[in-house]
């Protein structure tokens, strides 16, 4: 677990995409063109996010706390079960670095953070375990024990 005061990893996709080398990045930030999720998550302590559903479930499922900085689309609804869960907190979209900042370092130093993202991983790997999709999927074309979409 990284430092409350000193976090040591950073990660940033920018839009669009740029050469590493033209990002002037402070040493404790590492700016690579592509990085799977699963990758840079197995060394994360938190994430910075705009809360799309992608990002967030799997920081999730990798039981990783969110800064949730949400523009747009189902996003703000996606920050707000986030923080109602307690695995992290909403900064507005025009967040000065400085709160951005307070806010990372606050999921840090409350454990409870990461407590929550991690009751939601295990939730998570529960349900994939299941993979109902198949079973869900047909009750939906099934209506009064007909079937409603040929098989």
């Amino acid at each position: 677990m990284h430092s409350a005061a000193s976090p040591s990893a950073a990660c940033s996709r920018p839009v669009p995409p740029v050469d590493p080398g033209d990002v002037a990045a402070p040493p404790n930030v590492t700016v690579l063109r592509a990085a799977p999720h699963n990758a840079v998550l197995a060394e994360a302590s938190a994430v910075v996010t705009h809360a799309g559903h992608g990002t967030a479930i799997k920081a999730l499922a990798a039981g990783v706390p969110l800064v949730c900085m949400p523009f747009g689309h189902d996003q703000r609804d996606v920050a707000a079960r986030v923080a109602a869960r307690g695995a992290g907190r909403i900064v507005g979209r025009d967040a000065s670095p400085e709160r951005i900042a307070d806010a990372v370092r606050a999921v840090l130093a409350d454990p409870a953070h990461t407590v929550a993202a991690g009751r939601i991983a295990v939730a998570i790997a529960a349900d994939m375990e299941q993979d109902r999709a198949v079973e869900e999927l047909e009750a939906l074309a099934t209506w009064r024990g007909r079937r409603l979409v040929a098989a």
